[in-house]
């Protein structure tokens, strides 16, 4: 399976300084982060955990906004590259639902029995030429 990788012009960013440890009265309250989506809500909560960020209203609904746009990259990244395994599966399923080609010696006979009613026609039409002249007169016009 192939890999996606992309290209980034310039230098390399620098390392992300390690944050540490918080505490658990630190952590901003979870629920004001609940929404529809429970899983942008979580998101949303892991940022501002993260970051330290107070559950102020306006912080609240712009890290959802940021959860919400990770998610749709994130599903976006996933699809694109399992495009190919999907094809490939799809492929194979199609595949399993056909017949087996036929073999060497099945089309030799094919062909050989074509070919032996070809020349029981022309047989036929060289014993009765009146039947000959009718058909070519018929091409003839």
């Amino acid at each position: 399976m192939a890999s996606i990788e992309t290209f980034r012009a310039g230098p390399p960013a620098p390392a992300a300084p390690v944050p540490e440890p918080r505490t658990e009265a630190a952590l901003p309250d979870p629920a004001a982060f609940r929404c529809e989506d429970r899983l942008t809500g979580l998101l949303a909560f892991a940022l501002a955990a993260e970051r330290g960020e107070p559950a102020a209203p306006e912080a609240v609904s712009r890290l959802q906004r940021e959860a919400e746009a990770a998610l749709c990259d994130h599903a976006l990244r996933y699809l694109h590259n399992n495009v190919e395994r999907l094809r490939q599966e799809a492929v194979a399923e199609q595949l399993g639902r056909l017949r087996r080609p036929p073999g060497f010696l099945r089309l030799m006979a094919a062909n050989l029995a074509a070919m032996a009613l070809v020349a029981l026609a022309g047989g036929w039409l060289a014993m009765h030429p009146e039947t000959l002249a009718g058909i070519t007169g018929l091409l003839a016009g």
